[in-house]
């Protein structure tokens, strides 16, 4: 079984759509964890409706540590953490299913939710340049076992958890970028644009701050 671990912070505008996403996957032996983390909209109605399994987090505490409660939480092997505004495209799971005795950790090729020629353009820059050093595309995969042998994600981390996993495990196995893609939302882009968001992740990545991850909606 493959266990779809989906943190969510006030995301009722896209909730619904990644997880019909996964519902129209080929590859059925699935479940589905949504982890609420400080919601104050509908996004716990549109979980427990239509996912498997919920936990609510009064306080807002970050992607990280949502990310952890969702693997103790889980039945699966396998284990996928998603975007909550992250949809798969075809067969991703079937994929992720037939490599996953082969590799120690692995992401998806990414496409923009808009068209425009500038996402395409960045999101081809990042499939081809960045990923393979470890970066994420709103879509992490490894076995269970390997995840809890390596401590899960970093909870001191209040953002950049997803590099430094994969990063990590990076070193211990087998890394792989499925060409099945994934399609991510671009509202970050749309509202900071390019030139302020990777300035954003270079001053990070430089001199890293302890503050939380800004919620673009």
């Amino acid at each position: 079984m493959i266990s779809i671990i989906i943190p969510a912070c006030n995301e009722e505008k896209y909730l619904l759509d990644t997880i019909k996403s996964i519902k129209s996957q080929s590859f059925k032996d699935f479940e589905i964890i949504v982890v609420c983390d400080g919601c104050t909209d509908n996004t716990p109605l549109i979980a427990k409706k239509h996912s498997d399994k919920v936990i609510l987090n009064k306080e807002r505490n970050g992607p990280t540590r949502p990310k952890n409660l969702g693997a103790k939480k889980s039945s699966g092997d396998i284990l996928v953490f998603l975007d909550a505004d992250t949809h798969l495209t075809k067969d991703v799971l079937k994929k992720i299913n037939e490599v996953s005795d082969k590799i120690i950790v692995g992401t998806c090729k990414i496409k923009p939710s808009n068209n425009k020629f500038k996402h395409r353009l960045m999101m081809s820059l990042k499939n081809n340049i960045l990923c393979p050093f470890g970066v994420s595309n709103g879509i992490i995969f490894c076995k269970k076992n390997d995840f809890f042998k390596y401590n899960g994600f970093n909870e001191k981390l209040k953002k950049g958890e997803d590099g430094h996993f994969v990063r990590l495990l990076k070193k211990k196995g087998r890394f792989i970028i499925l060409k099945n893609h994934v399609i991510s939302s671009t509202r970050r882009f749309d509202s900071k644009g390019y030139i302020r968001t990777f300035g954003y992740w270079l001053r990070e990545y430089f001199n890293p701050s302890n503050d939380d991850y800004e919620i673009i909606r």
